[in-house]
């Protein structure tokens, strides 16, 4: 994912956000971070707000997607899968989406091959956002990691039962190697899906 790529994921997934909490997530100078918002902004992706501040000080300035931006994530594919999905019953929907997992896993695993948790981790966040989620990885005291989707191109179809969340979460357990637990969903409300990662177990029954 490109730096202003990273940037919409990331207020997409978080909504408003400082101009130092971006810089830090893109791992630049605050002047760098501005560069990016800057020609978003000029793009109509992004929009910047004020933020009053409790006591003393200069207000803030937050960053947020503009409406036009939801252009930019895919959306018009999601009504068509979960237009599919109705028309299935539950073994037919329960059999397609345990397919889909076996076709990634089958794709993702060979190039995961011989690299470290934390590689795999990176390595399955670049691969997914290939699929459409906008992923990315966030590192946590303590050494966990924490792999968050800002988008699903099924999520639609996703929350009719959640057929293919769980064939997800179990496609995960087994390319990670690493005990893997969703903690936030997007078809629960929530602004991301976030799959939290440690290396305490080697697997998961």
């Amino acid at each position: 994912m490109d730096r202003k790529s990273d940037v919409l994921a990331l207020l997409k997934g978080r909504g408003s956000v400082g101009l130092a909490e971006i810089a830090a997530h893109l791992g630049v100078t605050k002047q760098g971070a501005l560069r990016h918002l800057e020609a978003l902004q000029a793009r109509g992706l992004v929009e910047v707000t004020t933020q009053g501040r409790r006591g003393p000080g200069r207000p803030t300035h937050a960053y947020r997607l503009t409406a036009a931006a939801a252009d930019r994530f895919p959306s018009r594919h999601r009504e068509l899968a979960s237009e599919l999905v109705a028309f299935m019953g539950e073994p037919e929907r329960e059999r397609f989406f345990a397919e889909r997992a076996r076709r990634l896993e089958a794709d993702y695993a060979a190039r995961m091959r011989g690299r470290s948790l934390e590689e795999r981790v990176r390595e399955l966040a670049r691969l997914t956002t290939e699929q459409g989620h906008m992923s990315e990885v966030v590192e946590v005291d303590g050494g966990s990691l924490k792999l968050r989707h800002c988008n699903c191109p099924i999520q639609e179809a996703a929350a009719q039962g959640g057929y293919p969340c769980r064939h997800e979460l179990d496609l995960y357990r087994r390319l990670l190697g690493a005990y893997v637990v969703r903690s936030t969903w997007l078809g629960a409300g929530d602004s991301s899906c976030t799959y939290d990662i440690t290396a305490e177990r080697n697997q998961v029954g």
